[in-house]
């Protein structure tokens, strides 16, 4: 099973940087298709409650070498994102997908540690969000 210590989190440099770590206008479209901010407000709570059972289950799946249970948990991660408007981390879910679609676990395993980092920064961007946006 795939661990790391929490208190040192690797700093994500990398083109994915361009990519804005909350898309606003995502989560903004999602407030408007839904026209219910509680609702909107549960799914983003759903999502961060979720998320680090999302990502051992990705990491587990990518440590066993298990290609299809790779690739099912690496869409559950980048379509969840983009959904939430979590921008940065589906890109970094899309990179990593695309390791696991070359069967490339190795080049998987070392994306992992920027795809955890991401999600954590994510959930803790999403909680403002929710607490501040969404009201």
């Amino acid at each position: 099973m795939y661990r790391t210590n929490r208190s040192v989190l690797p700093l994500i440099l990398s083109p994915q940087d361009r990519v804005p770590l909350i898309d606003q206008d995502t989560l903004m479209a999602l407030a408007d298709q839904l026209e219910n901010p509680s609702a909107v407000k549960a799914f983003i709570l759903d999502f961060i409650h979720v998320w680090d059972e999302r990502f051992i289950r990705l990491a587990d799946t990518v440590s066993r070498r298990d290609h299809a249970a790779a690739m099912e948990a690496v869409l559950s991660v980048r379509t969840s994102s983009m959904m939430v408007g979590a921008a940065r981390l589906a890109s970094l879910a899309s990179a990593l997908e695309e390791s696991i679609q070359l069967n490339d676990l190795i080049k998987a395993a070392d994306i992992l540690p920027l795809v955890e980092a991401c999600g954590i920064q994510t959930i803790r961007e999403l909680a403002l969000c929710s607490e501040s946006v969404l009201g």
